[in-house]
């Protein structure tokens, strides 16, 4: 009897050890007035909550946080609660590029724990990365989402063909960008990133009140340990939600042609061009954002 005690008493200690090795610490950077965390994965990710109605979660794109969206969901808040998250590494933490849990396939397993602490299912939007990131949470967890939003999800694999010595768009970016981090010079390794994915001429145009945002999250998008999973036509048309596929009119030719790829490999999804926009879309013309955005998650 007493043996069958000790080892009982054994287990107990051995899974409240395993249990606090595996509570999350709260965030160790400061988390700005008004936003709050949630942990997922024992990571606190950032988000801000606002508005009463229907749930719509916003995921950024590189360089941008959930900081990104506020002057595009202006008057947004009287019809819907919109959330507005910052994925792992970016602001309000402030990453220097180092670890291994930078991965899309980490940040799909984030975002949709995140959406299962939400009362659900809930319309999804994402943006650039995030589209992609948005896109990868919805296949897997179709459960979670009632819609989703990808404006220029860059799902490169529909417009390239596979090649082991060629590295991708976005591996070719992200190591060009980090000599120039790793040299000190954040300001130019983001000239040539957002060069690189708005067109020559984007970091001149950008405001200097933007530019801090981008210093504030420069490794995201240089930090990428992995290349996402490889999506064909196919895959692309197994979604099993309503979708929205929204870009730039004034977009580069190579996200135009991926948002056009995407509309042929699912044909049943609505499209949208937002006017005099480029990439950056809904923070160039929030007005034509707002509005086809929310015509489309109309009932």
């Amino acid at each position: 009897m007493e043996r069958c005690v000790l080892r009982l008493l054994a287990r107990f200690l051995t899974l409240a050890a395993l249990g606090a090795c595996t509570t999350p610490s709260a965030p160790t950077w400061p988390i700005p007035e008004g936003a709050s965390t949630q942990v997922v994965n024992g990571y606190p990710l950032t988000y801000r909550s606002r508005g009463f109605g229907p749930i719509v979660v916003f995921v950024p794109g590189v360089l941008t946080d959930y900081r990104v969206w506020e002057s595009t969901l202006a008057g947004w808040e009287a019809n819907y609660r919109v959330i507005t998250v910052s994925p792992r590494h970016f602001f309000p933490e402030r990453w220097d590029g180092r670890g291994t849990d930078f991965t899309f396939r980490q940040h799909v397993k984030d975002l949709d724990a995140f959406l299962e602490t939400l009362p659900g299912p809930i319309y999804l939007v994402g943006w650039s990365f995030g589209g992609r990131v948005a896109f990868d949470a919805a296949r897997a967890r179709p459960d979670l989402v009632r819609k989703l939003v990808l404006v220029e999800a860059p799902l490169d694999a529909l417009v390239t063909t596979p090649d082991a010595g060629q590295a991708s768009v976005r591996q070719r970016r992200a190591e060009a960008t980090a000599k120039f981090f790793n040299a000190g010079d954040i300001d130019g390794g983001l000239a040539y990133a957002i060069d690189d994915i708005n067109g020559p001429g984007a970091w001149a145009a950008t405001p200097q009140s933007f530019r801090p945002m981008l210093r504030d999250n420069a490794w995201t998008v240089a930090g990428i340990r992995e290349e996402p999973e490889r999506v064909t036509c196919a895959d692309f048309a197994s979604l099993k939600v309503p979708v929205l596929l929204v870009r730039g009119e004034l977009t580069t030719p190579y996200f135009k042609r991926i948002v056009e790829e995407q509309g042929s490999c699912l044909p049943q999804a609505k499209t949208a061009t937002i006017p005099k926009a480029g990439h950056a879309s809904p923070l160039l013309n929030p007005p034509a954002f707002k509005e086809a955005v929310t015509s489309f998650l109309q009932p």
